[in-house]
């Protein structure tokens, strides 16, 4: 039989509980920038998950100590443990759930900089209601590996960042928080600062909520597949969004300004019950989801409405098209798929980085009545590694801006019919950083404030403005463009002295500026 984690955690019988009396101390805030790290994890733990409606906040018996004291539609959490400086905060529910207008209070002290709340029933947490931090401004962590939905009346009232994650354990400087069994609540101090996911196929967040944290705060969504069609927002803060394979951990770390993923094997395996799959887990929650956005297939398949693209297993999906208000806002802000990120009529906007990660494939979808808008102040990632598929030319607006570099990178195939807008240099990259080739069935237009770089490109037509140097490989124009004529076009603009570019009988090109081609450029004639 393999171990548990908990038997390597020494536990101290003497538990602290949360004094009532509290003396001011600093707040130590969450570090904003951090580096997310997937390696394999070495933990067991077993649960039978169960089907249950939206469910009122019940303590564990466990020994933690928690305290739930309703007031009419409020319930006020106390008592718990806390670890041996006296920072972090523990609790343990059995179940935790809102209705529309309940409330979940998370009452603390100022020393306290973290509170941690773990549910140990199996039952999947319906939240739709309020959920708050009175007493300090610790940060909030709610740990469910049965998974996590949140109701279109979800919101959030905490003073610092908030982190909701279907994780089995939550990694401090002094051990782990375990969902199940005991914990040495006395040994962990420090930040929270790993999440092992020790379930084969870790369960699933869902939100269609309003999920804003204070300015300047963090928000975190970590479970093996998350879908939102309702709002993240931290102003001036980093919202960070991972579907996490089973049998992993997702390590974070402060190391420089830029958000990245990294993945690396570790030395054992795990084995564990599931929980409910996505398809069961929406249907669990359809009294407080959002069908118009989300549907659940009679072959039990998930789709998003519109582009009928699926959700499977893995996944990171952000849906709009509700209203204008962006699905996601914030300083910074990096969404990491273990397979396909899937982007429909959604609104991305960052005053900084924003980085787009799948281990698979990254999809983006728009729609005549509602745009795709990713919009980044600094530099704009995409990165899929097996393909980028980008159709988003059914509305008019520019769905991907940025104020710095703008760049897509794949090891498979990049279709990219879109208009992009960047404030640096524009780039189609392979995984090693090579100029790579993409294509487009439709209207590819790129602008950039400064050089624009890929390998071979083919499609109907192709236009490029550029304040630099454009570097490419072949260009194929293969048909027509009745957008812009009726006719094969190639328009290229830069921003140095004119070089002639050869084109194929019946083509029209436009260029100023000198184009630097690796390779021929060419197009074919008219289709007849």
């Amino acid at each position: 039989m393999r171990s548990s984690r908990s038997a390597y955690l020494a536990i101290d019988k003497t538990e602290r509980s949360l004094s009532n009396h509290c003396e001011w101390l600093p707040i130590v805030s969450y570090p904003k920038p951090f580096t997310l790290v997937w390696v394999v994890s070495t933990c067991t733990a077993i649960f039978a998950p169960a089907i249950a409606l939206a469910q009122p906040i019940i303590p564990d018996n466990d020994g933690t100590g928690t305290l739930v004291t309703p007031e009419s539609d409020r319930f006020n959490i106390h008592g718990g443990q806390t670890s041996g400086d006296g920072s972090n905060l523990f609790h343990s529910f059995q179940e935790f759930g809102l209705d529309a207008g309940q409330t979940a209070n998370f009452q603390s002290c100022p020393e306290i900089q973290n509170i941690l709340g773990r549910i140990t029933g199996g039952n999947a947490s319906l939240i739709d209601g309020l959920i708050e931090v009175t007493g300090s401004n610790a940060n909030l962590f709610l740990m469910n590996p049965a998974g996590i939905v949140f109701g279109e009346n979800a919101q959030l009232n905490v003073p610092s960042s908030f982190t909701a994650t279907t994780a089995t354990g939550i990694g401090l400087d002094g051990g782990w928080f375990n969902a199940f069994g005991t914990n040495d609540y006395t040994a962990l101090v420090g930040t929270p600062n790993a999440f092992d996911f020790a379930i084969f196929e870790p369960g699933a967040i869902v939100n269609h909520g309003n999920l804003t944290v204070a300015e300047g705060s963090n928000l975190s969504l970590f479970g093996g597949t998350v879908v939102s069609t309702g709002t993240l927002q931290a102003d001036g803060g980093e919202i960070s969004v991972a579907a996490v394979p089973g049998e992993n951990l997702l390590r974070l770390s402060a190391e420089g300004n830029i958000l990245s993923l990294e993945v690396s094997p570790a030395t054992s395996s795990f084995s564990l019950l599931n929980p409910r799959s996505l398809p069961e887990l929406l249907t669990l929650g359809e009294s407080i989801a959002d069908a118009d956005t989300l549907v659940v297939n009679p072959d039990g398949t998930v789709a998003l409405t519109g582009s009928g693209l699926r959700v499977e297993d893995g996944d990171v999906a952000v849906a709009g098209g509700k209203n204008s208000e962006p699905n996601l806002r914030s300083g910074s802000a990096i969404l990491a798929a273990d397979r396909n990120l899937t982007l429909t009529e959604s609104q991305l906007s960052t005053t900084d980085d924003l980085t787009l990660l799948a281990g698979d494939t990254l999809q983006v979808r728009d729609s005549i009545a509602n745009p795709v808008l990713t919009e980044a102040g600094g530099n704009l990632s995409l990165r899929g590694t097996r393909g980028i598929d980008i159709l988003a030319l059914n509305h008019p607006q520019t769905p991907f801006v940025s104020g710095g570099d703008l760049s897509l990178a794949s090891g498979g195939f990049i279709s990219g019919d879109a208009h992009y807008s960047t404030g640096g240099n524009f780039s189609i990259l392979t995984l090693d950083g090579e100029p790579g080739e993409f294509f487009s069935l439709i209207d590819p237009i790129i602008f950039a404030n400064g050089d624009v770089t890929f390998g071979d490109y083919t499609g109907p037509s192709l236009v490029i403005e550029a304040t630099g140097e454009i570097t490419t490989g072949n260009i194929t124009i293969n048909g027509i463009d009745p957008n812009i004529a009726d006719e094969p076009v190639l328009i290229l603009r830069a921003g140095r002295t004119p070089t002639p570019i050869t084109l194929a009988a019946g083509g029209t090109t436009t260029q100023e500026g000198t184009v630097f081609s690796a390779a021929s450029t060419a197009a074919a004639p008219p289709r007849n």
